[in-house]
């Protein structure tokens, strides 16, 4: 039997060729498209998985004025620097108490090298060029790691390590904190007679209408399903107490654009538990905090709902 020799250049009768052209410029320009830049990206410790841009005189800490804050106790408040001489950057340690370390030396200043790891506090983070392809890819995996897709809020797994570092923060020095845990009450409902998507709606409203009561040093997050928890540390019991009212107020106001009874907009309430670690007997942890604010929360539900309980 003769075998038939097909071409190199011709196409294999049994591949489908290419539905879109790549632009002949587009192939030659490769997937950098524009030259490399220079970032951090939070490997470890708070704030895992934020990408950051970097520029000339750059400040690192933990203070809110700083260009990077990295909400970590055991970094300072001005706690590094960096510059950019003939091209590369210079990392430059501020005198910090506990440190700043490159690939685990302690140093005082140093140019940083492609892939080099710094240490500040319980934090390690890597420097780094990439493209624009490269830098799209990280910033959108930062953004998964620390909020919520659909309502922009914190989400557990932020709310959670950043919960265990204030606990830390506030037995070393002596500071209030609470913790509120809440959900939406008749939230279910919502689901069962308008779907899914209705109730999607209505938590991100509810999201936005929170986040407007919240301080910047507070910390908001959607914990799963219609349940948040906000942190607030550094007031007092009346303060946290008038706080919880206004979230529950907010959500009683509010009317969901998802749907009608008759003539009326859904609407709904919200009941609300506080825990607060000064209350709480013996070693606190992270678990002990939530549970007492959960029970809190129940108590809440049980004496009828719409209502603000502290434990």
């Amino acid at each position: 039997m003769a075998l038939s020799v097909m071409p190199l250049d011709s196409p294999s009768p049994y591949q489908e060729e290419p539905t879109t052209q790549i632009p002949k410029e587009a192939s030659a320009q490769g997937s950098r498209g524009k030259s490399a830049e220079a970032f951090l990206t939070v490997l470890s410790g708070a704030n895992t998985g934020m990408t950051l841009p970097l520029q000339d005189g750059l400040f690192l800490g933990r203070s809110g004025n700083v260009d990077i804050q990295l909400t970590d106790h055991g970094i300072s408040r001005q706690h590094c620097r960096l510059d950019v001489e003939n091209g590369r950057y210079i990392l430059t340690d501020l005198k910090s108490l506990n440190g700043t370390y490159v690939n685990g030396e302690r140093i005082t200043r140093i140019p940083l090298l492609e892939g080099d790891r710094i240490q500040i506090g319980a934090s390690t983070l890597k420097f780094a060029y990439y493209d624009w392809v490269e830098e799209a890819f990280f910033l959108q995996m930062a953004s998964a790691a620390i909020y919520d897709p659909l309502t922009g809020l914190h989400n557990r797994r932020f709310f959670m390590e950043q919960l265990e570092l204030e606990i830390q923060f506030a037995l070393r020095h002596q500071t209030s904190l609470y913790v509120l845990y809440f959900d939406l009450d008749g939230f279910k409902l919502v689901n069962d007679q308008w779907g899914h998507l209705a109730g999607d709606q209505a938590l991100i409203q509810a999201a936005h209408q929170l986040q407007a009561q919240v301080r910047k040093e507070d910390l908001l997050a959607r914990l799963g399903g219609d349940e948040f928890a906000l942190m607030v540390r550094g007031i007092e019991e009346s303060q946290v107490l008038q706080l919880a009212e206004r979230f529950r107020c907010a959500i009683e106001s509010l009317s969901l654009e998802i749907g009608k009874i008759g003539s009326e907009l859904v609407s709904f309430t919200c009941s609300i538990g506080i825990a607060a670690m000064g209350n709480l007997q013996g070693e606190v942890n992270r678990q002990k905090l939530l549970a007492a604010a959960d029970h809190a929360l129940y108590q809440a539900k049980a004496r009828g709902r719409n209502r603000v309980v502290l434990l």
